[in-house]
């Protein structure tokens, strides 16, 4: 399909609306309630989008509405077209304050915990037509909804190579293994890790895996995958819950358990003369997409945060 043929472009964007919410939702009713519409005014436009174009842009499976490669094809034209759109107005007024319309970025829930999100709340302040879409998923969520274009950038606590990614270093972070009982860690040796009680929410398995080869290389088969699990949790707040009511040992982002470590209610791992475990957070965008004004301010916002990190 060619979106430059003259059935896309007899497209009456008034449809949009109705699409995108279904892209997002799945669903036509939850659809018409968060784009203000009724059913059959959803109903209607789906209806309508499809007989224009020829193709079905959704179909549905089980209870969902899934997007067709017709429909990703739309919602990225889509999504063009507001950037276009919003440049458009930024540049009719030529000043920071005009910046408008929304920034799109994935992170590890573990981010949230860090001082960066404040901080761009903070900035954001300053610039109120910046409207922000954040999802929290692990790194391996994150580098994918930025190849399908589904944010404008993301977090990641690794690089998966790609032709089409950029990477940009943000920061370093720091992990450690804790527990709520100092014993527990003493009795830690390469050999006897997969006797311990592990708990896992996402994205432990990347910080476990470079801590890992940080602190017992010697266990060169021992993995994530290797641990007993006694909690699982889809929530890193949840899991350090965990861990400080005894139910089991896991590896954190130092700055999501600092307050812990330091009331006493957890102890870390005595790492003993190695050194800490650091990890280089990423940014990650697509190569092959110019991004709109509003998405590389943004990201130069979180870019001076760390001045002493440059892109590679």
């Amino acid at each position: 399909m060619n979106f430059a043929s003259q059935k896309y472009l007899k497209l009456d964007p008034k449809l949009f609306k109705a699409f995108m919410a279904v892209a997002e939702y799945g669903s036509y009713a939850t659809a018409a309630k968060k784009s203000a519409q009724s059913p059959s005014v959803v109903s209607d436009h789906m209806i309508k989008i499809r007989e224009t174009l020829g193709h079905d842009v959704v179909i549905k499976v089980s209870d969902t509405y899934k997007l067709t490669s017709a429909g990703k094809m739309l919602q990225q034209y889509i999504r063009r077209i507001m950037d276009v759109t919003a440049e458009f107005h930024d540049g009719l007024d030529q000043g920071q304050e005009s910046m408008e319309g929304m920034v799109r970025y994935a992170m590890p829930p573990s981010c949230l915990q860090s001082p960066h999100f404040p901080m761009l709340l903070q900035r954001r302040l300053d610039f109120p037509g910046i409207a922000l879409q954040v999802e929290l998923c692990p790194t391996e969520a994150v580098t994918q909804s930025v190849i399908d274009d589904r944010f404008d950038f993301g977090f990641v606590t690794e690089r998966i190579e790609h032709p089409s990614l950029r990477y940009i270093p943000f920061c370093e972070e720091e992990y450690v293994l804790v527990s709520s009982s100092r014993n527990t860690l003493d009795e830690l040796q390469p050999e006897t890790v997969m006797d311990h009680r592990f708990i896992n929410y996402p994205g432990m398995d990347v910080c476990f895996d470079l801590w890992a080869r940080h602190f017992m290389p010697e266990a060169k088969t021992l993995t994530a995958r290797s641990l007993y699990h006694t909690g699982d949790i889809n929530d890193i707040v949840g899991a350090i819950k965990m861990v400080i009511g005894g139910l089991g040992i896991s590896v954190f982002p130092r700055h999501c358990v600092e307050a812990y470590l330091e009331t006493g209610e957890l102890v870390e791992y005595d790492k003993g003369d190695l050194p800490p475990m650091m990890n280089t957070i990423y940014i990650t965008t697509r190569r092959d997409i110019s991004q709109p004004r509003r998405v590389e301010t943004v990201i130069q916002w979180f870019r001076d945060m760390h001045p002493e990190f440059q892109e590679e």
